[in-house]
């Protein structure tokens, strides 16, 4: 369970968040010992914290999740505690004035059968170990994950009918900079012709200025593909890169491999 501005959550799973000691090692060989260099302990810091949680649960830390990828570094409280089957608290970490470091998306596949779970890294300035509760506040019931198959691709005058994977891709934020990886899609060689004609513009001819990029959104389905759960808007996409996918040995269906660059992304919950 996760804790945050007063309101328990459950999600798939939490690590991390241990005080550790900085070890130091002396810059020169100790007089007593010439051959080996003494080590000391030079204060102490606290382990990331990583958290998954499926799309449509945790609307707190996914609210937070949107602000970050704004640009606002916003700290926060909570704490972090493990249950056992039946739902009893069975310990407590809390943790104070943790930033938002890090989210990756997983992996979106048509294929795939996998629940679809996003991993956020916080980054705390103190943690400490508490006594549990004894109870915890009645929660909704945990929600069944989507999968990573139930996504809707759309961007701008491309055919995204095709689209079957979608990379994993990440959302960094350092002070107030955030840095958005490449998306990296494949779909079928029945919907190339928009994207073949983007690529030879965009990047052949010469055609890359921003009024050339494109946006786009991805939405993220319920398991039973009637509501949208959560959206991520695509601003100034540009293509570089556009080949055949690798062979797929269990299908004899060819794929193309569009690569794009992304300068903003804005999440948004259904």
């Amino acid at each position: 369970m996760l804790e945050l501005g007063g309101q328990f959550m459950p999600v798939k799973s939490i690590e991390g968040g241990a005080p550790v000691g900085v070890v130091v090692s002396s810059s020169a060989p100790s007089p007593n010992a010439p051959h080996f260099r003494e080590k000391h302990l030079s204060g102490v810091k606290y382990e990331p914290i990583a958290i998954e949680a499926p799309f449509g649960s945790a609307r707190p830390l996914f609210e937070w999740i949107g602000t970050a990828w704004r640009g606002t570094r916003t700290q926060a409280n909570g704490s972090l505690i493990t249950v056992d089957v039946t739902g009893r608290p069975l310990a407590r970490r809390e943790f104070v004035g943790a930033f938002i470091a890090e989210t990756v998306v997983p992996t979106l596949d048509a294929t795939s059968r996998d629940p679809a779970f996003v991993t956020v890294r916080l980054t705390p300035e103190h943690t400490s170990d508490g006594t549990p509760p004894a109870t915890l506040p009645a929660s909704p019931r945990r929600p069944t994950p989507s999968l990573s198959s139930n996504f809707r691709l759309s961007i701008g005058g491309l055919d995204c009918h095709g689209v079957s994977k979608i990379d994993s891709f990440t959302v960094k934020q350092q002070s107030n900079l955030v840095e958005f990886t490449n998306l990296r899609i494949e779909f079928s060689r029945a919907s190339l012709e928009s994207w073949r004609t983007w690529f030879r513009s965009f990047v052949i001819g010469g055609n890359s200025t921003p009024g050339n990029e494109k946006t786009g959104t991805l939405e993220l389905l319920s398991p039973n593909l009637t509501t949208v759960l959560a959206t991520i808007r695509f601003y100034n996409l540009g293509i570089f890169r556009l080949d055949d996918a690798p062979a797929d040995p269990r299908t004899a269906v060819t794929r193309v491999v569009a690569e794009l660059y992304c300068e903003r992304m804005e999440l948004t919950m259904g």
